[in-house]
């Protein structure tokens, strides 16, 4: 009897150790899945604010609403802002640190109206909204960059001084979305810096086939530039540094590399970018290139 009692009181103590073992095994993961569960969720669908699903979104988008997707949240210190990337879009922000750094601390950008050509997230649309630029017009050939702009600058509240405008691909030119008497204080571009083919709209943030874009930029700003306005060019790239200050002079600029570096001593591609402000040439300066 006293045997049976033993060994039923051994019994139990083993499945009490079971169960609180079990229990310690089962915690964490309890606990995984409750932290999980009461955790915020990052969105990753593309969403406007409103009764309408996207108010300022061009029509030519509309049917594309439905598959974009967030495909990373990125935080820029200098901005102190929090920018979504949508699938498909370019995002390399140490391209354009000098650039940014230029808009923060240029007292000219207050009041001002600006051009970006090729947006991508909004970035620099965003940096200069922020500076206090008083309108932006902000450009680009994906239609995912567009929404993504317009996506970030409705967070950020900045969207009724920021027109973002959707450039199809049949008439790619930098001002092709920009009216003939539309002129701005400052026109300024992060091009693309690889001569290569383009085989999808995506492709436009990374390839300028036969630089057209860049020269189009460098033939074209003038006339959209109210006096005393500038060009803002920021590349990573030597060949197209190099291009942008050989064909300058013939185009009416004159350069000013915002940087202590010296190209010939980077590599061909560099992080991060390189500030070239252009302003354009004076009819002096232009008479007397001529008679030398």
């Amino acid at each position: 009897m006293l045997k049976r009692l033993g060994s039923s009181h051994h019994g139990t103590v083993s499945a009490l150790a079971l169960f609180l073992l079990s229990g310690l095994l089962l915690l964490p993961l309890l606990f995984g899945t409750f932290k999980q569960t009461d955790a915020p969720t990052v969105p990753n669908r593309y969403v406007f604010r409103g009764s309408s699903p996207a108010p300022r979104m061009p029509a030519a988008l509309h049917s594309i609403a439905g598959e974009l997707r967030i495909r990373q949240w990125h935080y820029v210190p200098d901005l102190e802002v929090e920018l979504a990337q949508f699938e498909t879009v370019f995002w390399e922000p140490d391209d354009t640190t000098s650039l940014r750094r230029r808009i923060a601390t240029d007292s000219r950008l207050q009041g001002a109206v600006a051009l970006e050509i090729g947006t991508g997230t909004g970035l620099i649309a965003s940096a200069l909204a922020i500076a206090g630029a008083q309108r932006v017009v902000a450009t680009d050939v994906n239609p995912r960059a567009v929404a993504n702009a317009l996506y970030n600058l409705q967070n950020l509240g900045l969207d009724d001084r920021v027109e973002v405008r959707y450039v199809s691909p049949s008439d790619p030119g930098p001002f092709s979305t920009v009216a003939d008497d539309e002129q701005f204080d400052f026109i300024i571009s992060n091009p693309p810096w690889e001569d290569a083919p383009v085989e999808s709209p995506a492709a436009y943030a990374l390839y300028d086939p036969q630089f057209q874009l860049l020269d189009g930029i460098l033939e074209q700003s003038s006339r959209h530039l109210r006096p005393n306005g500038e060009l803002w060019l920021a590349y990573g790239a030597k060949t197209a540094i190099r291009r942008v200050l050989e064909r300058a002079h013939e185009t009416g600029w004159d350069v000013e590399v915002d940087d202590p570096r010296h190209l010939d001593e980077l590599p061909e591609v560099f992080l991060p970018g390189m500030l070239l402000k252009l302003s354009r040439r004076s009819e002096a300066q232009a008479e007397a290139d001529v008679i030398n």
